[in-house]
């Protein structure tokens, strides 16, 4: 455990829900900048492993300036882009879904389970494309090797294959794009839906395709007639309040107005799409 900076001591609930850690939690422990120079010891010049490894290598990169630390050369792989372009057509490719998949026994959020769950993915991507390093899985699948130097960082993408999440992406797809003149089901049927925050399990566009094709809408804003919220992770440094986005606070305030408005994690938006089976 890790004692976060005073200024920064804000556990939020929602983070609280995925992860477990409380501020008790952390009481009496160093902050990361104690442990730092035997953090890097271990990492500098390995290749590192993470699932959605760019929210990792982001957190880190952050906390680097924030102490103004040293960092040397960090070499990361994400499996979360690696099973992607390994295991084709599951419905996510959240760690627990993915270990669940492949057979894997995990408590999903104790750290030391989700490294072997990782390491274990790896493997069976080696083994699976017949591949002997991770140099070779990397030119098999079109994998570009992340790097976290100093004050950037490069992310470990696919060529062609997942794009990733990024705001930006997201903004400018055209919702008069996303159409589908027969619905599937009418799972949302009547629904405007509107997502904030980062998915884990697939890209926003793929996301809000699925909603158009089960019957409802969705918008990059909140409005007064949107019927859900879906909450990805987030990000709260980004935020001017430093506790929710935009999104969020307008949702709830139309709550509290009594509108018929839900705010949903990403758990549940997939719980609704495979409920339909």
């Amino acid at each position: 455990m890790v004692s976060p900076p005073e200024h920064l001591r804000y556990f939020n609930p929602f983070n609280v829900q995925i992860h477990g850690i409380t501020d008790d939690a952390v009481a009496g422990r160093p902050e990361f900048n104690e442990i730092w120079p035997e953090i890097q010891a271990i990492m500098s010049d390995q290749i590192v492993v993470a699932h959605n490894a760019s929210f990792d290598m982001n957190v880190l990169k952050q906390l680097v300036e924030l102490y103004d630390l040293q960092c040397s050369r960090i070499q990361f792989i994400c499996t979360c882009c690696v099973a992607r372009k390994t295991w084709a057509g599951l419905l996510n490719y959240t760690l627990k879904n993915l270990a669940n998949s492949l057979g894997y026994l995990i408590n999903h959020h104790d750290p030391l389970d989700d490294a072997r769950t990782c390491g274990r993915i790896l493997v069976d991507a080696c083994e699976y494309h017949g591949c002997s390093s991770l140099s070779e899985l990397a030119d098999s699948i079109g994998m570009q090797i992340g790097e976290l130097r100093g004050d950037y960082c490069v992310p470990c993408s696919i060529s062609n294959g997942y794009r990733g999440i990024q705001r930006k992406g997201y903004e400018r797809i055209s919702i008069a794009e996303l159409k589908c003149d027969s619905p599937i089901s009418d799972t949302f049927e009547g629904k405007n839906v509107v997502f904030t925050g980062t998915l884990i399990s697939m890209t926003r566009q793929t996301a809000a395709q699925k909603v158009v094709e089960r019957g409802g809408s969705v918008y990059n804003s909140v409005r007064k007639d949107t019927n859900l919220l879906v909450m990805g992770l987030q990000d709260y440094s980004r935020f001017t309040d430093g506790k929710a986005s935009a999104k969020t606070r307008e949702a709830k305030a139309l709550i509290e107005q009594g509108k018929p408005l839900e705010i949903i994690d990403e758990n549940e938006f997939l719980r609704r799409l495979v409920q339909e089976a």
